[in-house]
């Protein structure tokens, strides 16, 4: 019964797996397909462990450098939804904050208020999320290029001034106290290296989804629909249906940092999140990690945070000056991204890009 249920079928370099006649999954058996995300993954697993023996006296501190690791994964993680989100509607989402913000006072809420633990809080966030997405998803369809960027750019304007309003609910500055903590040991360092590690499952479970769907038929349908809407329609792809599915998705997903943020520090204060640097971090780790791949996303993160921090330990007032004019010469010197120095574009290979206007 087990063998009519489950066929093994071997092809050239992989192996196909048929459950029930009706789904299909791949395994690629060449190791040079696997290798190399496997040992990459491997090291940045043993990266955190390896802080506590560097020498004391350098000009930062191990316990800052794993915070740099785990506000990373918080911008990697808003930064691959955000490529999704790019590739399957076409749309930049300037909104970001206003979905993780949301995601936060979900969680704190529930939990505070009913007695919700992280457990149930954490699918109470991505549904509120996604249904605040689906709310907003029209917007995708009736707004193109600039005028989207700028609708979305008002939401955490918006967000912003209701927590001012309802002081009472939200707290405004003061936040959410009282949140239900994720682990609690008594120890800095070990809490941190908890967050690290705990914000690393969920970047690893969402780079696994974004690069099985960019690679896939959705992946190539999406492309159609950034590269052309018109002609992706008359190529029977439904660009509508699409759009508003993968803008509620992934609104959904930007809310999970949230929720994560809320129960890791135990309480949340989302007028510090509504700020216009989380935003800049996204978009920054977005466009100098470069295009053509998922991966491109994390390293752009880690780049751009690391290199935050360690400007901070060096010349703490202009660090920010120094940052951004870092990275515009980045910009210039590389203008395929730090994913281009992996793997450079090939000839006729598709790069996305976004078009601000409509064409004639």
């Amino acid at each position: 019964m087990v063998i009519k249920m489950i066929k093994i079928e071997r092809r050239r370099g992989r192996l196909l797996i048929h459950l029930l006649n009706r789904w299909k999954l791949e395994w690629t058996v060449e190791p040079r397909y696997w290798r190399n995300p496997l040992i990459v993954v491997t090291l940045w697993l043993c990266l955190p462990l390896l802080l506590p023996l560097m020498p004391r006296g350098l000009f930062i501190s191990p316990l800052t450098l794993l915070t740099a690791f785990f506000m990373a994964n918080i911008v990697a993680v808003c930064a691959l939804t955000l490529t999704l989100q790019v590739v399957g509607t076409g749309r930049f989402n300037f909104g970001i904050p206003f979905f993780v913000v949301t995601g936060g006072y979900v969680a704190a809420l529930l939990d505070k208020n009913y007695g919700l633990g992280p457990a149930l809080t954490l699918p109470a966030a991505f549904a509120v999320g996604a249904l605040v997405g689906l709310a907003l998803s029209p917007l995708t369809i009736i707004a193109r290029g600039i005028y989207f960027c700028l609708i979305t750019l008002i939401l955490p304007l918006i967000l912003h001034e209701l927590v001012f309003w309802r002081v009472d609910i939200f707290g405004a500055e003061t936040g959410i106290p009282g949140v239900s903590k994720l682990v609690s040991t008594g120890d800095l360092m070990q809490d941190c290296l908890f967050g690290f590690y705990m914000s690393f499952a969920i970047l690893i479970v969402i780079l696994f989804i974004v690069d099985k769907v960019l690679r896939s038929r959705l992946g190539l349908m999406f492309a159609t629909i950034l590269e052309d809407e018109d002609v992706a329609a008359s190529f029977g792809i439904e660009t509508k249906k699409i759009k508003v599915v993968i803008f509620t998705l992934t609104c959904g997903l930007l809310a999970i940092p949230g929720w994560f943020i809320a129960h890791y520090y135990a309480s949340f204060a989302g007028t510090a999140w509504l700020e216009p640097w989380l935003l800049i971090l996204v978009l920054l780790a977005f466009a100098i990690g470069g295009r053509g791949a998922a991966y491109s996303s994390v390293l752009g993160a880690y780049f751009v945070v690391i290199l935050r921090e360690i400007l901070r330990a060096f010349i703490m007032e202009a660090a920010l000056m120094t940052l951004y004019i870092i990275l515009f010469a980045v910009f210039y010197v590389l203008p395929h991204g730090l994913w281009g120095l992996y793997r450079p574009p090939r000839y006729r290979e598709y790069v996305a890009y976004i078009s601000m206007r409509k064409k004639t």
